[in-house]
Formats: C-alpha cells, sequence, structure tokens
C-alpha cells in the first residue's frame, strides 16, 4: 500500500523533479526543499514547477521567472497561471484564459534573461497541463482530461489530436519517469496504472487512500509528495509488494 509520513511546513502547491521538490508556502513564497526542511528562494509565486528544464515560477501577477544561475530572470513575454517543466527540456504553461502555450528546448534551456523568446501557442483550451516522456496531460474547466502524444523538445506544441481520458480531475501531474497523478474536486488522489511508452493511456485510474482532503501532488523518483487543502504535506512512497501490477 502507500506509506506517507508528515513533512514540516505548510505550501500551497508542491512541485517535484529532477530531484528536487520546490513549492509555494502558505505567505505565496517560494521554498525549495533541502535536508528536510524548506530554504526560501527569495521571491514570490503563484506556481512554481522544477524538472529537467529547469526551475521556473508564476509570480503573483502572472509574469515568468526562471531561475538562471544564482537568481530569478524575468521571461520576456510571458504572462501565465500555471507552468510546468516537466518535459524533456522544454516548459509548457496555460494562462488566466485557458490558453496554452510552450517554450522549446533550445530558449527554455539557454535563455538568461536578456532579449525576449517566442512561445508557442498550443491549439486547446486547459487550466493545467504537464509533461513526461511518453506525453502530455492536462484538465480544461469542466475537469475533462485529455493527452496529446508527439511533444518533444523541438516542436513542443506537438500534433492538433487530442485524447480524451475517461475521469474527472481538477489538476493533473506527469512526473519526468511518465508517472501519471492528479487530484480531483473532492480532494481525492488518482494514480493512473499501467502508463508506458507501449501504452502512453495507461489502462484506469487507482484511488489512492490518503488521510485528509487532498488539493495538489507530485511525484518524482519513488515518492509521491501530498498537499492538503489545509497546508499540510505529506511524502509517500509505494510498498513494493504492490509495485508488481
Amino acid at each position: 500500500a502507500l506509506q506517507c509520513e508528515a513533512v514540516p511546513g505548510a505550501l500551497k502547491q508542491i512541485d517535484a523533479g529532477a530531484g528536487r521538490v520546490c513549492g509555494i508556502s502558505k505567505e505565496g513564497k517560494v521554498v525549495d526543499f533541502r535536508g528536510g526542511s524548506w530554504v526560501e528562494l527569495e521571491a514570490f509565486g503563484k506556481h512554481v514547477s522544477v524538472g529537467p528544464a529547469g526551475l521556473w515560477r508564476v509570480g503573483l501577477d502572472g509574469l515568468v521567472f526562471k531561475w538562471f544561475q544564482k537568481g530569478w530572470v524575468q521571461v520576456n513575454p510571458g504572462n501565465l497561471i500555471q507552468i510546468d517543466a516537466g518535459g524533456d527540456k522544454f516548459v509548457v504553461g496555460c494562462n488566466a484564459s485557458h490558453s496554452i502555450f510552450c517554450l522549446n528546448h533550445r530558449p527554455a534551456v539557454s535563455y538568461d534573461g536578456s532579449g525576449s523568446v517566442s512561445w508557442m501557442a498550443v491549439p486547446g483550451k486547459l487550466k493545467y497541463y504537464s509533461c513526461g516522456p511518453v506525453g502530455c496531460w492536462g484538465v480544461n474547466n469542466l475537469d475533462e482530461i485529455h493527452v496529446k502524444l508527439g511533444v518533444g523538445g523541438n516542436s513542443c506544441p506537438g500534433p492538433e489530436k487530442w485524447y480524451r481520458i475517461p475521469g474527472s480531475l481538477s489538476m493533473v501531474e506527469v512526473s519526468a519517469d511518465g508517472e501519471v497523478h492528479g487530484v480531483n474536486k473532492h480532494g481525492w488522489v488518482y494514480k493512473r496504472i499501467g502508463v508506458s511508452a507501449c501504452n502512453p493511456f495507461g489502462s484506469g485510474w487507482e484511488h489512492l487512500r490518503v488521510a485528509g482532503i487532498s488539493s495538489h501532488v507530485s511525484y518524482d523518483r519513488g515518492a509521491l509528495w501530498i498537499i492538503c487543502r489545509n497546508g499540510e504535506i505529506q511524502r509517500c512512497r509505494f510498498s513494493e509488494a504492490l509495485s508488481s501490477e
């Protein structure tokens, strides 16, 4: 089963990727989990993401920032409500009108704050969008789940086709190793079973029994991080007995 432990602190949002864990504190500050505690990264934000494309945040006013070398640089242009750096060194996100944008591998990795970047429009409307190695998963304002395949760092919009996945989620996250987890409007946490390169849609949803009402989840390197609506943080691991699905 799922074995969970409480982690000190209180967060509104969390993202785990590339071996790091970052979040937005109750006060709206960007924090980084180091040595068992949360370290402030000298910035406020509404959404933060860390992954193969680095560390990115959306400010309280929707402006986009990237951590470059030793500090934050503003990404020009850029105005989003949600951002994801979990794709193969490319970045995706959604804005307040639920339009979807992405940034290809080269500008995402090399941008240092000078000049401007060319965001590419992704056809469709989503409020949350997250990419992994075998596909990108998103949810719209009706909590419907959609998947896009064939998305890569050199053509991040990908093909125009979306695939509808049965179920209903208010947020969904794809990890760098392709695991898919999400939370529905009731605060229940789900894991997509059987996702692989050969079966990118997986085979069904498993309701994970976790304490409390959840608002956000993120998975990286064997650990599932769960934020409850009251801000409490849990770090969970799947015991090996169940991992042979």
